[in-house]
């Protein structure tokens, strides 16, 4: 389904294309994302144990290494799992952000490819990207009830501070002393317990956004005949 006023848009296609389905993968894969998330922060919490058996002089070396092990098959799951999320994430955004002049919801901030090409700028990859989530949630609203733009805020709060918790805690050197290793833990286990909390927030943000998109295509009559929605959440 094309639209006049969107084709004139250059950076954009010009035609409704349902973004659900990579909608629906995104959220699957989010959802895994937060249950490696979930796993590193049980594992850092067992870090902790650990340090408490070391300064006891209980640390055997077989559970030290069954430790660094199972650390190491957490991160590279976690690493793995955030991957294709992101590849799933930005086709859905691109998608998305293509859409909403064909919705007539006004011209996004950026162009689809933009809205991917912002996240891989250093420094400005703190601030752009919420705005141009923040800028087509806001654009697909239905109705001046619907705000909810503070779960967006609080996404990409969660979301930047355990990235960089996260891997600040990684990349420091393994201290052999065992309150500087306490530390170390208690580092890790404070981002990956927001990253967590980062990716449910991000499922909400997706099927909100998603949701304002397929309501806003069934009020105009731009689906495609037995078009499926694949998502239903309250704006």
């Amino acid at each position: 389904m094309t639209d006049t006023s969107a084709e004139q848009l250059d950076g954009f296609s010009g035609r409704y294309r349902s973004a659900g389905r990579l909608a629906s993968i995104t959220c699957v894969l989010l959802g895994v994302v937060g249950l490696f998330a979930l796993l590193s922060t049980i594992q850092a919490g067992s870090g902790l144990r650990m340090v408490d058996d070391l300064r006891a002089g209980m640390l055997l070396p077989k559970e030290a290494k069954e430790f660094n092990d199972s650390t190491a098959l957490a991160g590279l799951s976690y690493l793995g799992a955030s991957v294709a999320t992101a590849i799933a994430y930005l086709a859905w955004l691109s998608r998305t952000v293509d859409n909403v002049p064909t919705l007539r919801a006004g011209r996004p901030s950026v162009t689809p490819r933009w809205s991917i090409g912002w996240w891989f700028i250093p420094f400005a990859n703190l601030v752009k990207p919420y705005q141009i989530v923040r800028d087509i949630h806001d654009r697909l609203a239905i109705g001046a009830s619907s705000g909810g733009g503070w779960i967006v805020l609080a996404w990409w709060v969660s979301w930047v501070l355990g990235t960089v918790i996260s891997q600040i805690a990684i990349r420091l050197p393994v201290p052999a002393r065992p309150d500087p290793l306490s530390t170390m833990f208690s580092f890790q286990a404070t981002g990956y317990g927001l990253a967590l909390i980062g990716a449910i927030l991000a499922i909400v943000v997706v099927l909100r956004i998603q949701w304002r998109a397929d309501e806003r295509a069934d009020s105009l009559g731009v689906r495609p005949a037995g078009g499926r929605r694949w998502l239903r959440f309250p704006r």
